[in-house]
């Protein structure tokens, strides 16, 4: 481990040692400087530290989450459900959109500041008996390790998990045995880590599945669910399949409040459901509500007592920021960041009534796929105005990048309107001239990475809510 890094250690202890308390940024501030020092480590090493630290995860009821998208709208519709059914429920998920804690929620809400730092110190100390040297958690795993001590200082019934990047090799999959295991839909995303096919991509993903523990995924597409189902037949596994079809009759309406919602209903061979709601524009999350409600099913079938109204409430109150929310009057955005995610979105941002401009905000990180992204964009023909900045984040793509894609793109695609660019070295100075510019009836979206949102937030003041 670097020299700076134990020093920083050292100095931290030193002080919790004297009974000072340690402020939320400067914890934070060290969280952020561990990818400088640190690699990934194997699941082996993953599941040895956390059995150094009592196997906190063996005293939890825990539904694992894998996937390439939805996985979060999952996580946080299935804990609203198993919250209306009276259970507490904690929630691990990634990233963030503005602040860390909003990784740990318990019962709907990020933890304090305060729990944050706590959690953080109990952390230090552990690692530090540990024996740490040059092998020091990386990112995502001290963030993971904070989630275990977290949960078992206050623990709820149930704990949803959501894996980081993959499934197989990733730190969540350390944990003993889960209650439910869960696959989102597969795609395209980190193939340069999961391999650039979609079955070996469902490969990773199918990697969390554990013997004789139910199985809820979506039949998306034909190459993904024949390599999830195989490895569910060799480990026992219970499946329960979420079919297409199952989601019927979708329709928006508007809300007491004037807000547009989503109606629908969803049949499957266990379920039927009717004037089902969620509190969204974006009708991709009917799928992701349909996993959900095949999770309930599921804990259902091994005793969880989940009544028919918990599952429509629960529905119809759940919260997701970042996935086509409307931030302000006319504003909205969304974490479409690899190709089906755009196309998601897009089909959305297409249906949102606009009097007169629609214009887009678009950012995103080196290691997706961003020309692709950049041509379903011009291709789909919905926006008026496109202004595209650079993010505050060393994975962003570079202006001269993202000019040079656009360029290229516009040349390739059939165009049959005219669209107006403007290119931006921050988000910040790019929101001033959209915000500045900006009519009525006009309709902004920002799309194209999770960090685009983040940032769009932060600059706003506007701080999520789950």
């Amino acid at each position: 481990m670097m020299e700076e890094l134990k020093n920083s250690i050292n100095e931290l202890l030193t002080r919790l040692d004297a009974g000072e308390r340690l402020g939320f940024y400067e914890c934070d501030r060290f969280v952020d400087q561990i990818p400088a020092f640190t690699e990934k480590h194997s699941v082996e090493e993953t599941r040895k530290f956390l059995e150094f630290i009592g196997s906190p995860d063996r005293k939890m009821h825990i539904i694992h989450v894998a996937g390439t998208n939805g996985k979060g709208s999952v996580c946080n519709y299935l804990s609203e459900i198993l919250r209306q059914a009276g259970f507490s429920v904690g929630m691990f998920t990634s990233p963030h959109l503005v602040k860390v804690t909003e990784r740990f929620c318990i019962n709907g809400k990020p933890i304090e500041d305060s729990i944050f730092c706590e959690i953080f110190g109990d952390l230090l100390r552990i690692i530090k008996e540990y024996n740490y040297d040059d092998d020091f958690p990386s990112y995502f795993e001290f963030l993971f390790f904070m989630a275990m001590l977290l949960y078992e200082k206050y623990p709820v019934d149930y704990l949803v998990l959501e894996t980081g990047l993959g499934g197989r090799l990733d730190a969540t999959n350390s944990i003993h045995q889960p209650v439910l295991d869960v696959i989102t839909e597969i795609g395209m995303d980190h193939m340069q880590y999961l391999g650039n096919t979609i079955s070996r991509i469902a490969g990773e993903k199918a990697g969390i599945i554990r013997s004789n523990t139910p199985l809820v995924f979506c039949n998306r597409r034909d190459e993904s669910t024949e390599v999830i189902e195989k490895r569910a037949e060799e480990l026992s596994a219970k499946v329960y399949k979420v079919e297409p079809d199952y989601v019927k009759d979708i329709k928006t309406a508007p809300d007491d409040a004037g807000n547009i919602c989503i109606d629908f209903s969803y049949e499957s061979q266990y379920d039927k459901y009717c004037g089902l709601r969620l509190q969204t524009v974006a009708k991709f999350q009917t799928e992701n509500a349909a996993i959900a409600i095949m999770c309930a099913r599921a804990l259902r079938d091994i005793g969880v007592n989940i009544a028919d109204e918990d599952i429509s409430y629960g529905l119809k109150r759940a919260r997701w920021g970042g996935r086509m929310e409307l931030i302000l009057p006319g504003f909205y955005v969304d974490g479409a960041h690899n190709v089906d995610g755009m196309e998601a979105f897009l089909e959305c941002a297409g249906e949102v009534p606009c009097e007169k401009k629609r214009t887009l905000l678009f950012g995103a990180v080196a290691d997706k796929q961003y020309h692709l992204m950049i041509r379903q964009i011009l291709e789909s023909g919905i926006f008026d105005e496109v202004c595209v900045s650079v993010l505050e984040t060393g994975r962003s793509v570079s202006e001269s990048q993202l000019r040079a894609a656009f360029e290229s793109e516009m040349r390739n695609a059939n165009i049959e309107r005219d669209i107006r660019f403007s290119y931006y070295t921050s988000v910040r100075d790019a929101l001033m001239d959209i915000i500045t510019e900006r009519g009525a009836g006009d309709v902004v979206f920002a799309a194209g990475s999770l960090y685009l949102v983040g940032q769009v937030r932060e600059t706003l003041g506007i701080l999520p809510g789950h």
